[in-house]
């Protein structure tokens, strides 16, 4: 069957004069055989004589620049930038109970002394907070950067809590036994926020 495609590739042809409607009729007859049917080339003609000088040249145009564009190579992937990677960073750890207070150096006059909490049945971290009169917005701050383990979230009775409380009566080191001999412990930063050890 004759195309849009075809006509456009034709037209110029018969436009010039090499060819006339009648001899490009039994070209196609001739190769494609008893399959090519005349009225159905004779509709396809009189439609894209039909169109507008512009629209025919707009479509050929652009029938050539996607057939140029659907033979370009496709691009290679990019690769995700927000790789799954762990990269050291440094931080400071020192607790700020252990930063200087002032520009002369010297250090807030903090406990240095660990308050230990035995978790009861019943127990959760707000309580416990609570009761210890530590602030609420620390737990919250700390919580955010738990991490996938969940020690905050998953305390059991008889789980040890220990904590310090810098001078301003805020959080200052929070360690909670995870199992055995091991801890996550939390602390706060010189800039206020808390890190995960």
């Amino acid at each position: 069957m004759v195309t849009v495609e075809c006509m456009e590739r034709i037209n110029p042809l018969i436009q010039k004069g090499r060819m006339t409607w009648s001899r490009l009729k039994n070209s196609v007859a001739e190769k494609i055989g008893s399959t090519f049917s005349a009225p159905v080339f004779d509709r396809v003609k009189t439609q894209w004589q039909a169109l507008p000088k512009f629209h025919r040249i707009a479509v050929a145009s652009l029938t050539v620049i996607i057939f140029f564009l659907l033979m370009l190579p496709s691009s290679p992937p990019v690769p995700d930038s927000g790789s799954s990677e762990r990269v050291t960073v440094a931080m400071d750890t020192s607790p700020l109970s252990e930063a200087p207070s002032n520009a002369s150096g010297e250090h807030a006059a903090a406990s240095s002394e660990w308050h230990n909490y035995e978790v009861q049945k019943g127990d959760t971290l707000a309580n416990i907070f609570r009761r210890n009169d530590l602030p609420l917005h620390d737990l919250y701050a700390i919580s955010a950067i738990e991490g996938d383990d969940k020690p905050l979230s998953r305390i059991q009775p008889g789980q040890l809590l220990r904590f310090k409380v810098a001078a301003n009566g805020e959080l200052d080191m929070l360690q909670i036994e995870t199992g055995g001999t091991d801890a996550a412990m939390f602390f706060r930063l010189s800039d206020g926020s808390f890190g995960r050890q």
